[in-house]
């Protein structure tokens, strides 16, 4: 291993151990884009991408203030002093140097999450995975150019396109694989950071003078390196259109003998209930406002369509007043499954009620889908005969 990745190498192991450098998907994801989709949308995190409940738009948005918000951290190099431990790493390594990579590094994973990455920690742990260092030196490399790096982001997009979004599969993602392209980013780096002098400045990437970051210059190199990451992270959406789908039933598949176990324990209550039409007939407009407000631009056709439904159930006038109210925002409404699921009448209706929505609606998203593939496990209703439900409405 030559000196310069033995140098490079030396700085990720540092950055890396430093508290809050890790990243967690779910909760950075809802935080950043709790103020563009609704809660229900929010809901799905866990299982797609941010492509699934939100538009491109919104997601070049939240990444340019992410970007935005770390080239002013870099540049004012306050976050090593102000971590546990960082004066103790300071007489390591460069101070200016760590605080520089751990913006670098938490950037990079905030931008990955939000392009379609799934999370770079190890699986029932707060640790970043065993090849976090080789997949955050490539998007390093990237933020610097270097042509390899970008072959090994499209690599890494093709890998991880059909798995779940929770972790790095173990099986496409190895440090067997990334390892030779994540040596060779990182002996440019090393050779930028060593090209004349270690301790006196960083050659073209990241001036020092006098061994104090300069504010100004590292404005010039943060900013553009972030944006040229994130214009690779985004054009890899190509490898995860569709990907989701799959999401989707492996979805189905890992939460129906819970879905089904919960039917059963509620059995007994719900069938109880079997005299009780005005509930039912609340319990499916509810999960059609649901639907309506998944859609986050509610339509007049749509708007039309659950206002006459409403009207013509027997719900009191405050009872319509109060779904009324709640169409077109951005809130769900819980709903009681278990008054559906034990009458396959009322069940039918409910899903062939949300189908009738998506139609409106004129296309059917993820999250759409989503939702009408969990309420309808919810009250019964199989995969096979939501098929075929979808299958006939579209004849």
């Amino acid at each position: 291993m030559s000196n310069e990745t033995l140098i490079w190498n030396r700085i990720i192991s540092a950055v890396l151990k430093m508290p809050g450098v890790r990243v967690h998907r779910e909760d950075f994801l809802r935080s950043a884009l709790k103020g563009y989709v609704g809660e229900q949308k929010l809901e799905l995190i866990p299982h797609v991408r941010p492509y699934s409940i939100t538009t491109d738009k919104v997601i070049d948005q939240v990444a340019a203030k992410c970007i935005n918000r770390h080239t002013a951290l870099a540049t004012t190099g306050s976050v090593v002093t102000g971590l546990p431990g960082g004066l103790a790493m300071m007489a390591t390594l460069p101070a200016d140097l760590t605080q520089y990579y751990f913006h670098v590094v938490v950037l990079s994973q905030k931008l990955a999450y939000l392009y379609g990455f799934p999370d770079f920690s190890e699986e029932d742990t707060d640790q970043l995975s065993d090849v976090a260092a080789d997949l955050l030196t490539i998007f390093m490399g990237a933020m610097m150019g270097v042509k390899v790096a970008d072959q090994g982001i499209s690599q890494l997009a093709r890998g991880v396109a059909t798995s779940a979004v929770t972790r790095l599969p173990r099986v496409a993602i190895t440090k067997t694989a990334f390892y030779p392209i994540a040596t060779q980013v990182a002996r440019l780096i090393g050779l930028k950071l060593t090209k004349t002098g270690f301790t006196r400045t960083v050659g073209k990437l990241i001036p020092i003078a006098a061994g104090v970051f300069s504010g100004t210059l590292t404005l010039f190199t943060f900013k553009p390196g972030a944006r040229r990451l994130q214009k690779r992270l985004k054009a890899q959406k190509m490898h995860f259109e569709g990907a989701d789908a799959a999401a989707l039933d492996d979805f189905w598949e890992k939460t129906a003998d819970a879905s089904r176990s919960s039917i059963r324990a509620s059995f007994t209550r719900a069938e109880q209930s079997q005299n009780r039409p005005h509930d039912k007939q609340l319990a499916m407009l509810q999960a059609m406002v649901n639907m309506a407000n998944i859609a986050d631009d509610l339509s007049a056709e749509m708007q039309d369509l659950i206002e006459e439904r409403i009207a013509q159930s027997d719900l009191t006038d405050a009872e319509q007043l109060t779904l009324l109210e709640h169409l077109g925002t951005e809130y769900s409404i819980e709903v009681d499954y278990d008054l559906l699921a034990c009458d396959p009448d009322y069940a039918h209706d409910c899903v062939q009620a949300l189908i009738d929505v998506m139609q409106v609606a004129g296309r059917q998203s993820v999250a759409e889908k989503m939702y009408l593939t969990m309420t309808a496990k919810a009250v019964g209703v199989s995969k096979e005969q939501l098929d075929e439900m979808q299958s006939s409405s579209r004849r």
